[in-house]
């Protein structure tokens, strides 16, 4: 993978970790159901073994107090936990549970009993199963059509952690697009939210989801419409028909809305004659994160994009200046038609260019004359 689209994609992610913060209020809420103190930390093998041996206790207390024990000791105890998971106590099992999904992927022989406890009566149960089954990730592949059932939930948190369940198995959960697609018009905004950011893990596989995605770019929520918009960059070039609708949203009021819009404009990576010009007026945003997202978007489309960014080094505003040679340096030697004009641009007013310039000409030509314009013009006419 070439720099500038690892550092594409990085930001994708990002983004998505911004979105589950803006809802963070639902997992301090889901939390705060589970347990009221802290798991105590089992030290030594003896006391790893006396609560395994307490889960046969028939005092409930004893059990739940023994599976809290065990959260924190690893995949050694998973065969204990998902015997726990079969308990007569809804805390009991809804501590196996939760102690799977911190083992995590190591915890993947727990996955059948994890979708039986995907129907069980306590939805407490039903969502920690859920996002244990996230936590395992890809292993996880055989839960898809549990959770898929799991997407239609009574409970509105159990829907959501199926779907992001679903996100975190990633392109194995492709049979669930049709009804990730449903759920992006839930009721609740954390299960569209989810919906979409699993719709975009699934990736290229989701190319059916772009009709909707489209229309989820016009959600109420913000954190909605930014997941979307990220999507629809996961999913490429098959979401070329998006490309209205994401330079519309570059408009958007909320900026983390702009910055996926601007970044997955580059991931699909068409059209650009309309989508270059779009980008480089995102050059101007306030916000610096959409500015570098829309730097980004340009690097990626690539050559394509150099004679567009060539003119746009003459921008009146500094900002544009800059980012356009930041984007020039990052699609690397591919952009050495620029060099003449990002000479020039070494003389510029802002210090702020010049050294976005100097970057660039390096990235560009493997040569490090810094800011010297007149070293850099002596080098380049030998090179001719």
């Amino acid at each position: 993978m070439d720099p500038a689209t690892k550092r594409l994609t990085t930001s994708i992610l990002i983004l998505s970790i911004l979105s589950i913060v803006a809802l963070s209020i639902l997992s301090t809420v889901i939390t705060s159901c589970r347990a009221s103190k802290a798991d105590p930390i089992l030290n030594t093998d003896a006391e790893i073994q006396e609560a395994i041996q307490e889960l046969a206790s028939e005092d409930e207390e004893v059990r739940r107090d023994a599976i809290q024990g065990l959260a924190a000791t690893g995949a050694r105890v998973v065969p204990d936990l998902i015997q726990a998971l079969g308990d007569e106590s809804a805390d009991v099992r809804l501590g196996a549970a939760t102690a799977l999904g911190k083992i995590g992927p190591e915890a993947r022989e727990a996955v059948p009993a994890l979708i039986r406890a995907l129907g069980d009566e306590e939805q407490w149960v039903r969502l920690a199963a859920a996002e244990a089954l996230g936590a395992i990730g890809p292993d996880a592949v055989e839960a898809v059509p549990a959770l898929i059932q799991a997407l239609g939930d009574e409970s509105k948190e159990v829907r959501a952690y199926a779907a992001l369940a679903l996100g975190s198995v990633g392109p194995g959960a492709k049979d669930a697009v049709p009804a990730l697609i449903e759920t992006l018009e839930d009721e609740s905004e954390e299960v569209r939210l989810f919906s979409a950011m699993a719709l975009g893990n699934v990736g290229p596989q989701a190319t059916e989801a772009v009709p909707a995605l489209i229309e989820a770019l016009e959600d109420e929520s913000a954190s909605v419409r930014s997941a979307a918009a990220a999507a629809l960059g996961e999913i490429g070039p098959a979401a070329k028909e998006a490309i209205p609708a994401l330079i519309h949203v570059l408009g958007d009021d909320y900026k983390f809305v702009r910055q996926a819009a601007a970044l997955s404009l580059g991931l699909i990576g068409q059209e650009p004659a309309r989508v270059v010009p779009a980008l480089v007026r995102s050059l101007r945003d306030d916000e610096p994160e959409v500015r570098e997202a829309a730097a980004l978007g340009l690097s990626e489309i690539g050559p394509d994009a150099v004679p567009y960014l060539v003119k746009a080094l003459r921008d009146k505003d500094w900002r544009v200046r800059e980012g356009t040679a930041q984007a020039l340096g990052w699609i690397g030697r591919r952009a050495s038609d620029a060099v003449p004009a990002l000479i020039q641009t070494l003389e510029d007013e802002r210090a702020e260019v010049r050294r976005a310039t100097a970057m660039a000409l390096t990235a560009i030509t493997d040569e490090d004359l810094g800011y010297d314009a007149a070293a850099w013009r002596a080098w380049w006419e030998e090179k001719q």
